[in-house]
């Protein structure tokens, strides 16, 4: 009996085994347990029975990192076979690759940041220098031209862009993925204010800064951040949306596996570096994961992550300052804790789950698991 508790806790706590080797699939991390690294097992089984009962809706998986190694990771299936729905632990998920929808833009972001770096860009620069064969957009609204690499990773590009109607044909995201160019039903969108100085949301910018990358490097988006980004941080799931005239979508059409998704946000925790290979700069991390812009009294922005404001209500056991995280319109969210040495990686399927939702309230629970 001793034994069989045993290997339940490590099947949930990392989906492996305890020990200085690691699985075949997973050498980026050793793995702990959580009371090793000053997290409660109790509280973090409760969590993960929480989870089965639907307590946060359809999370599909959960992994936590901290003090760089692989304390938590687990995935679901939704099951209804006794007549009401659960979700049942599976290790079968470790490989699925999931849609990150506007959780793609940390893509973009790295890919941005290593074209910084090779001075491919400036992100001061105007886009307008990058799309030459949009000119004649930029030439029928001068305003345009003003926009700079920098808004568009701030959503202050000043385009209009509406998706609070999801559904409805008159959403800009669907609007666009019925065009044949996304970038130019992007770039054609009326300027609702001057690049710079009103925040809108708009995820689609990840088309745009794709398109800017692979014209600065003179490589498909997909080739420059296959080389410079998934290979170096050993990723296998990547895949990525394009459109019929084949620009690629980094805004919110790119799918990968959990495990492979905190590799990238790792490397941001890990200020660039990967395995003692710097594929990103400090600095760019650092002005990244800073607060760049207000955009509430709760929320901030850096370049596309995002942190908590003053005026956040705080419920975690720790500073809410002390946060940076990515989240996704269905609960697609990634929370990076520099002072822990700390990454809360997790999928979900929620509609409407973006700030304030069942993955940050997933997310307070873990926190407040500290011992």
């Amino acid at each position: 009996m001793i034994r069989l508790q045993y290997i339940s806790l490590v099947l949930i706590f990392c989906s492996c085994y305890v020990g200085e080797e690691v699985a075949p699939d997973q050498e980026v991390w050793k793995y702990a347990r959580p009371k090793e690294v000053g997290l409660s097992e109790e509280a973090l089984l409760t969590i993960n029975s929480r989870i089965q009962t639907n307590d946060f809706s359809e999370i599909d998986g959960l992994i936590i990192i901290k003090n760089d190694q692989l304390i938590f990771e687990n995935y679901f299936d939704q099951d209804d076979s006794q007549g009401f729905i659960q979700r049942l632990p599976t290790l079968s998920k470790r490989h699925s690759a999931f849609n990150l929808n506007s959780a793609s833009l940390t893509f973009a972001l790295a890919a941005i940041g290593v074209a910084e770096d090779k001075r491919l860009i400036d992100i001061e620069d105007r886009i307008s220098d990058y799309l030459p064969e949009y000119e004649d957009v930029f030439l029928a609204d001068s305003e345009k031209e003003n926009i700079t690499i920098e808004h568009l990773l701030l959503h202050k590009s000043g385009l209009s862009w509406n998706v609070i109607q999801q559904f409805s044909p008159q959403n800009d995201l669907n609007q666009m993925k019925a065009s044949e160019d996304w970038v130019r039903y992007i770039l054609e969108q009326p300027m609702e204010a001057p690049a710079g100085i009103r925040f809108n949301l708009n995820t689609a910018s990840g088309v745009l800064l794709a398109k800017i990358v692979e014209n600065a490097s003179d490589q498909s988006f997909n080739d420059f951040i296959k080389e410079n980004v998934i290979d170096p941080l050993t990723i296998t799931s990547f895949d990525i949306e394009t459109d019929p005239s084949g620009n690629f979508n980094a805004g919110d059409g790119i799918r990968i596996s959990l495990l492979d998704w905190t590799k990238l946000g790792y490397l941001f925790l890990q200020e660039g570096l990967w395995r003692g290979r710097k594929i990103l700069d400090p600095n760019f991390i650092e002005n990244a994961t800073s607060v760049q812009t207000e955009v509430s009294g709760t929320q901030t922005l850096g370049y596309i992550w995002w942190q908590f404001g003053d005026s956040f209500s705080n419920a975690f056991a720790i500073p809410s300052n002390e946060i940076i995280f990515i989240p996704g319109e269905l609960g697609q969210h990634m929370y990076l804790i520099p002072s822990e040495n700390m990454i809360v990686s997790i999928f979900a399927d929620n509609l409407s789950d973006n700030f304030y939702g069942y993955s940050q309230n997933l997310f307070t629970e873990i926190i407040n698991s500290f011992q």
